[in-house]
């Protein structure tokens, strides 16, 4: 039998998601969605912060988010018009007499950081109990760079949830899908330090070279552009990417975060969010920011999205259409793709596909007793 980390992925594992975008969740509305077969609902408190609850009333099983309502900073379940904090606790009842009674009417919120334009959510044995802090609500994290900026994204229907990571570390699909040039793999994918799992490599990039038109793909060949690429895989359904241009390019930092999120048992849904490093001139900015009411980066760093996301084609026609292999015949040039399973094994709940245990080895002297006494 193929070792456990061998063997086909679960879709829903524990680690931080983002199933919405902070644009998503607006002010005195809620947002109906569904997040690792959980049928939840979104809204802000009176202090604006996004809340994850439980679409189901506690009371008495009510969908809150269908003819429910957000009244000063809570929900209001329509079925019984009980009020639920950003706690999950029940405040108020329209028709309840004495508030006392409702102190046991309570659902568990989820956890929840808003960073990145983005809603990440916990998936863990315990909503409220994350088992590693969520590197995006460091408040430095975007320190230096334009204010992130995110798009609808686009669902991959069916696909692994970790097909898109595990392209990360495949070396060979740079070449065949995106059509990349590698000038050297400096960093050969492996576990950071810090429990990532990273790579660093210099690239070229042309423009169009995915198009479907031979005349795309031949005007593209005039515009290339070489970049050194440091990426970083923090969970089955988060990587970093920093890619930085040459010198002749002005050393441009572009950053973008890939978000990958389940949908269903069988799909899921990507997203990126970009970022570009503040360089540019302040002349320039101010030039901008006259003429476009936006920096140079901010203009960027929505061209950026819009290519990366983009980019994505050839990878969703390989995804969708793909199998998984418990027993793939790897190369050399592929990358390491068994440490990288190995890895993503630790996000996995524990029940799922455990290895059988041992077979129980014969004791020889016991074998030996029962052939003296037959």
């Amino acid at each position: 039998m193929a070792k456990r980390y061998m063997r086909p992925p679960p879709q829903y594992v524990h680690d931080w998601f983002s199933p919405l975008r902070s644009s998503d969740v607006v002010a005195g509305q809620i947002t109906n969605f569904d997040f690792m077969g959980h049928a939840l609902i979104a809204f802000r408190d009176a202090e604006g912060r996004a809340v994850v609850l439980d679409a189901q009333c506690p009371h008495f099983g009510a969908h809150r988010g269908v003819g429910g309502r957000v009244v000063d900073g809570c929900v209001r379940c329509p079925f019984h018009g009980l009020h639920f904090d950003g706690d999950g606790q029940c405040v108020k009842g329209d028709f309840v007499a004495d508030p006392r009674h409702l102190r046991h009417v309570k659902s568990a919120p989820w956890t929840v950081h808003e960073a990145a334009a983005s809603i990440f959510i916990w998936h863990g044995p315990d909503r409220t109990k994350p088992d590693r802090p969520l590197a995006f609500a460091d408040p430095d994290f975007f320190r230096g760079w334009s204010p992130p900026v995110t798009n609808a994204g686009r669902r991959l229907a069916p696909t692994n949830l970790f097909f898109p990571t595990e392209n990360i570390i495949d070396i060979q699909h740079f070449y065949a899908v995106h059509h990349w040039k590698i000038h050297a793999v400096e960093k050969q994918p492996a576990e950071a330090e810090d429990g990532s799992f990273t790579a660093v490599m210099r690239m070229r990039w042309t423009a169009g070279a995915q198009s479907p038109h031979a005349l795309i793909r031949r005007l593209g060949q005039a515009y290339s552009s070489d970049f050194h690429f440091d990426i970083r895989i923090l969970g089955p359904g988060m990587a970093v990417s920093i890619s930085t241009l040459t010198p002749q390019q002005g050393g441009l930092q572009l950053m973008n975060i890939i978000l990958i999120t389940p949908v269903n048992p069988t799909d899921c849904h990507i997203r990126v969010v970009s970022s570009v490093r503040r360089t540019i001139d302040k002349p320039l900015n101010a030039l901008a920011r006259r003429l476009l009411g936006v920096g140079l980066e901010d203009v960027l760093a929505r061209v950026f999205l819009a290519i990366a996301t983009k980019d994505f084609d050839g990878d969703e026609m390989i995804w969708t259409n793909r199998q998984f292999l418990a027993n793939p015949k790897p190369l050399p040039d592929d990358g390491p793709l068994i440490p990288y399973r190995k890895w993503c094994e630790r996000f996995w709940p524990p029940d799922y596909l455990p290895d059988e245990p041992a077979a129980a080895q014969p004791d020889p002297a016991r074998q030996r007793r029962r052939h003296l006494t037959s």
